[in-house]
């Protein structure tokens, strides 16, 4: 099984800093947990997940970062068909100063960095969850997700 790779980690864990500072996380949540078969012959036999398609969004409000990681995957079958595809989001919820306070006074590209860095860290072992547990219950093989490394 291959890691999954944060991509220019170090610098990315450079602008996060003004964040992690004052950051504690407080919640994970799933937003959607969305599993469909495809392919009921590919299905029986799928592939190690090669790829995973996420997308993140950032909201603040007083006091509170919020990360929303929208993640598809499509697994295929063991001759490379479509058998699975599994929408998965998660939200996670962080403790922050306000802007007017001290340490809420970050950039864009801090909060941005922060969110492909420790939050999608402390959501990824959710996702890995909702993989096993989803696949498990289509009645295919149960698929692990590799770990997330930096």
């Amino acid at each position: 099984m291959v890691a999954f790779t944060i991509k220019n980690s170090g610098g990315l864990h450079q602008q996060a800093v003004p964040v992690v500072t004052h950051a504690q996380l407080i919640d994970v949540r799933a937003f959607l947990l969305h599993a469909e078969v495809l392919d009921i012959e590919a299905s029986g036999e799928l592939q190690e997940i090669k790829s995973l398609e996420t997308t993140m969004g950032i909201g603040r409000e007083k006091g509170n970062l919020t990360y929303h990681f929208e993640h598809e995957i499509v697994l295929q079958s063991a001759e490379g068909k479509d058998a699975v595809k599994l929408q998965v989001h998660l939200g996670a919820l962080f403790e922050f100063p306000a802007e007017s306070d001290p340490g809420g006074d970050v950039t864009e590209d801090s909060l941005v960095a922060f969110g492909q860095t420790a939050a999608q860290l402390a959501v990824h072992p959710y996702l890995r969850v909702a993989v096993s547990d989803l696949t498990a219950r289509l009645g295919c093989p149960p698929v692990t997700l590799a770990l997330l490394k930096r």
